[in-house]
């Protein structure tokens, strides 16, 4: 997450959850980073609704993840998604 206000800070059973809102677009997002050795994509699911988390509604502008996923993901327009893989954006931003 580019820098911004941190609402919660969540570090939970292999996950660290991270809900705040972008300084640039004051976008609320979504950050879970969690330990790919232990969490399965089916846990992961599976965390995301015992938290009611949604990818595909209007509570997070985006959604951070590391590691691959299978988390539904949507456009928000024609360049970007909703769900994002850290690693991905991480890389990008380092070479702009």
């Amino acid at each position: 997450m580019v820098a911004g206000a941190v609402d919660g800070l969540l570090p939970k059973d292999g996950y660290c959850v991270v809900e705040g809102i972008t300084h640039i677009g004051n976008d609320r997002t979504l950050v879970i980073w969690r330990n790919c050795n232990k969490v399965s994509n089916e846990d992961l699911n599976e965390f995301f609704r015992k938290q009611a988390y949604c990818t595909t509604d209007s509570e997070f502008d985006k959604i951070y993840v590391n590691g691959d996923n299978t988390l539904p993901n949507i456009k928000t327009d024609e360049e970007h998604w909703k769900v994002v893989l850290i690693e991905e954006e991480f890389k990008k931003r380092m070479f702009e």
